[in-house]
């Protein structure tokens, strides 16, 4: 089992890092880490290796045997705009997306969005660590950013043409095409970003869909067979991954 974790740089003094509080719990009493296995562990612009020299006391501590750079961007990079769900299907929405490397979530506040009120510092925090988990277990090299609702107006808005960056919304409603022709016209380039748009349980109001295809959003489909929408983004994501592998 491979051992990816994140730790904050205040863990490391030279070629040492010592392991607290909830990391020290999953090593310890989760994966059962022993002196003399290696940890995998992201600290700040690094990933080290790390060799376990003991393990007690409500901490762990290491030496550090390898380094290299974390690469701050892959070839595909996506970020997912999806219309606020419920509080379960939200959660379940972040821990798979942060799992597949998804670069940023932007929950979005639409005309069916049915949550309401914004979310609190509570439910924020819980989705920055369901991302952190999903991350971990994973092996990604960054954790998901879960940024703060926003209206998709103003997602809308601050919108704009940049070479290497697709932006796409999926939809049932005509007219659409068909995901997969999408992004077979798409010319592989050095580094390419997608913009995926996915709407709240009812999906986008025709007004909205309107407005994304006007600032040339693209509306794809996968499919005759209406999705829920955590669903929706979880499938959408995950193909862009494997349509894309090895990049």
């Amino acid at each position: 089992m491979k051992r990816h974790i994140f730790l904050s740089p205040d863990s490391m003094r030279g070629e040492r890092v010592t392991i607290e509080g909830e990391n020290y719990h999953y090593l310890k009493n989760v994966l059962r880490v022993r002196r003399g296995e290696k940890l995998d562990a992201v600290i700040g612009d690094g990933r080290y290796q790390l060799l376990v020299s003991s393990v007690g006391g409500g901490a762990i501590l290491c030496e550090v045997i390898g380094k290299r750079d974390v690469q701050s961007r892959s070839m595909v990079r996506i970020n997912v705009y999806l219309g606020l769900l419920k509080s379960k299907k939200m959660d379940y929405a972040v821990a798979k997306l942060s799992e597949m490397g998804v670069e940023g979530l932007f929950p979005l506040k639409t005309g069916r969005t049915v949550p309401a009120g914004e979310p609190g510092t509570k439910k924020s925090n819980r989705w920055e660590k369901i991302a952190q988990e999903g991350s971990k277990v994973s092996g990604a090299e960054k954790v998901m950013k879960v940024f703060p609702l926003r209206p998709l107006d103003d997602v809308i808005n601050g919108l704009s043409e940049e070479e290497g960056e697709f932006r796409l919304v999926f939809s049932t409603e005509e007219p659409n095409e068909p995901y997969r022709k999408v992004l077979d016209s798409i010319k592989l380039q050095d580094e390419m970003v997608f913009h995926l748009f996915f709407g709240p349980e009812g999906g986008f109001t025709a007004e909205e869909l309107h407005a994304l295809s006007f600032l040339g959003v693209k509306a794809v489909t996968m499919g005759k067979y209406v999705l829920k929408s955590e669903t929706a983004a979880i499938i959408g994501t995950g193909f862009l991954r494997v349509y894309y592998a090895g990049l």
